[in-house]
């Protein structure tokens, strides 16, 4: 069982690793065309020196967070329900009634506060070993969506407002 948690959590840092490398040093928005650098070789050279500092500090700082994340991941699930509770004090953990299924709230509707996007476990230490892996990962959820219901009353209002 541990072995194959061990190779589970080693395929997801691997995963991690390339999905953060692609992410954050693959963004070509953040590199300067040639063309507008001007004529200055000075100038061009200093900039180019400075985007290739940033890009091997980017680098390093991923590859080092990346190194510790299979030993973080296994305390996890070592870890008791309490202190998984303490962990999972960001997210909302819903349970219909007693002996039902358990469900995240990973994120919500800035209009209304509903539940935009859940996922739902069979037990509630899933559901709280799930926030924690979460957590561990960094992931942030997004904070800037709206339910259906919602986003139609925006756009009536903005029709009205053009009226």
């Amino acid at each position: 069982m541990m072995c194959r948690l061990r190779a589970a959590l080693q395929g997801f840092c691997r995963r991690l690793s390339r999905f953060m490398t692609r992410h954050f040093i693959d963004r070509e928005s953040e590199w300067a065309d040639a063309e507008e650098l001007g004529e200055n070789a000075g100038q061009d050279a200093r900039f180019l020196r400075l985007q290739l500092t940033k890009a091997r500090a980017e680098n390093t700082d991923l590859k080092s967070r990346t190194k510790n994340f299979g030993e973080r991941f296994a305390a996890l699930f070592h870890m008791p329900d309490d202190g998984l509770r303490k962990n999972a004090c960001g997210y909302e953990i819903r349970r219909e009634s007693v002996g039902t299924s358990c469900e995240v709230v990973l994120e919500h509707c800035v209009f209304c506060g509903c539940a935009v996007k859940t996922e739902a476990f069979q037990s509630a230490r899933d559901a709280l070993l799930y926030v924690a892996l979460l957590q561990t990962a960094g992931y942030q959820p997004r904070r800037n969506l709206s339910c259906p219901p919602c986003y139609a009353e925006y756009e009536k209002s903005l029709e009205l407002s053009k009226d």
